[in-house]
């Protein structure tokens, strides 16, 4: 009896030592937890441990949780928006600088650690991203009007906004929606890394319909958010002529719609913060989300 009493021991402590790490980015204002594999409907059967890499790159996500920078008390509009983080649905990039600007303006941030499709289980993906919309839409202690909720998303991320903007039920999709060089059209792949991230979100063995499926410029109606998107003409990871279909898309179903592009910097923004950040703004008093002084 005692032998087997000290074999249960050491498989409890087996499980332990073996159990599932998550980490969390502890720079937020607030962290809120939503659900892991265990917990959440679906699942991206990501087995490894999360890890970090660099200073703001998560990989092996498992759980879905909500970094949030809160709006400067003085200055709350009342929005709030939902960032889902790039990285070729391989890792996710954070964007704290981002957030932090944001939040110096008056909107409330979540950046959202969203589960990695992890070879195909995009489900999983989805279910976090809508998640975080809906979570936000229950937080008036942080000062959050429900109707002025949206979501910005950066290269894969804004595969994943743009995405949002229409697999919501209409009278639940965001506010707006702010792409940063976002990935649209996946049955197009033209570069080397769309070509490893369909891997990523399709998995290995995916068909060209697939692909189709989840080319959000086929997706768009006149319900889709209103949406303003940001590209680089010399961008050689995602083609600026992915944001421009998307942008015809929008304007063809009549939604509002706003479109910079820049003549230069690469797959990124910050070379154009000086004339990025004003443009949100006006964007925002446009919609009237901000008002307008």
């Amino acid at each position: 009896m005692k032998r087997i009493v000290v074999t249960l021991l050491l498989a409890v402590v087996a499980l332990s030592a073996s159990a599932q790490k998550t980490i969390s980015y502890e720079g937020a204002d607030e962290i809120v937890r939503l659900w892991d594999n265990k917990t959440a409907k679906h699942t991206n059967h990501e087995t490894r441990d999360e890890a970090w890499k660099k200073k703001n790159s998560i990989w092996r996500t498992s759980s879905c949780e909500l970094y949030i920078f809160k709006a400067a008390p003085e200055k709350n509009t009342g929005i709030a928006i939902a960032m889902y983080p790039g990285g070729s649905y391989r890792n996710l990039n954070l964007g704290i600088s981002f957030a932090q600007w944001y939040a110096s303006q008056g909107i409330t941030v979540a950046i959202v650690k969203y589960r990695l499709p992890n070879g195909g289980h995009h489900a999983a993906t989805l279910e976090d991203a809508e998640g975080a919309v809906r979570h936000l839409r229950t937080r008036s202690d942080l000062g959050i009007d429900p109707a002025k909720v949206g979501v910005l998303g950066s290269s894969a991320g804004g595969h994943l906004a743009s995405w949002v903007s229409n697999s919501m039920p209409d009278g639940e999709k965001p506010a707006f929606a702010i792409l940063h060089y976002a990935w649209i059209n996946l049955h197009k792949s033209s570069t080397s890394a769309q070509d490893e991230a369909l891997k990523y979100i399709l998995g290995k063995s995916y068909t060209e319909q697939d692909a189709i499926n989840l080319s959000t410029h086929y997706m768009v109606s006149a319900t889709t958010s209103p949406t303003m998107l940001f590209l680089c003409y010399d961008d050689a990871l995602v083609p600026s002529t992915d944001g421009v279909e998307y942008y015809e898309a929008l304007v063809r179903h009549g939604v509002k719609a706003s479109m910079h592009i820049f003549p230069f910097g690469g797959h990124s923004v910050k070379k154009h913060i000086a004339e990025y950040q004003p443009a949100v703004i006006e964007w925002l008093k446009y919609l009237g989300l901000m008002p307008n002084k």
